[in-house]
């Protein structure tokens, strides 16, 4: 199971860090009308999530003849994108602490990744990532705006360090 979820997570990283500075653009430049669809973008996210597992999972199937647990967790993400619709006011209040714990999760995997290949470059940045998510968990400031545009910044700058480590380690 976790080779699946490492080989998806690699598979999809450049798919990941796109939106990642999509969605931080957006939030830098106007966070406000962001704010307001966060939810529905929350959606579409675990539904395109969904969906590739479950068609990477078909593509599996037509090979062994089963579905595999791709097809549960692509039900899975589909579900909760569903449910990101139906609650998206309640999601949207607690948003800052849920973004802050994602941001840790992705900083302990890149620290687990500099640990492996001991890289001192990615060791700095994941202990960055690390702190950033921290703050956003336990200091959620005053203003969600800002938490919003601090949170656009550090999302622009995860994609573009990441989509550099990408090339840097595929040469």
């Amino acid at each position: 199971m976790f080779q699946t979820f490492r080989e998806n997570f690699r598979r999809h990283t450049l798919l990941r860090d796109a939106v990642f500075i999509v969605i931080g653009s957006a939030i830098v430049f106007n966070p406000g009308a962001f704010f307001q669809f966060v939810g529905y973008l929350i959606a579409g996210y675990l539904m395109l999530l969904g969906l590739i597992n479950i068609y990477d999972d078909y593509k599996i199937k037509k090979q062994t003849g089963s579905w595999g647990l791709g097809f549960v967790t692509g039900l899975i993400f589909v579900v909760l994108a569903v449910a990101f619709l139906f609650f998206a006011q309640v999601i949207v209040s607690i948003l800052p602490f849920l973004l802050g714990i994602s941001i840790v999760i992705n900083g302990l995997v890149q620290l687990t990744f500099a640990l492996n290949t001991r890289q001192t470059g990615a060791l700095i940045y994941s202990i960055l990532v690390l702190i950033a998510g921290a703050v956003l968990v336990f200091n959620p400031f005053k203003s969600l705006l800002v938490l919003m545009q601090v949170f656009g910044f550090i999302l622009i700058f995860m994609g573009v360090i990441e989509i550099i480590g990408h090339f840097r380690n595929k040469a």
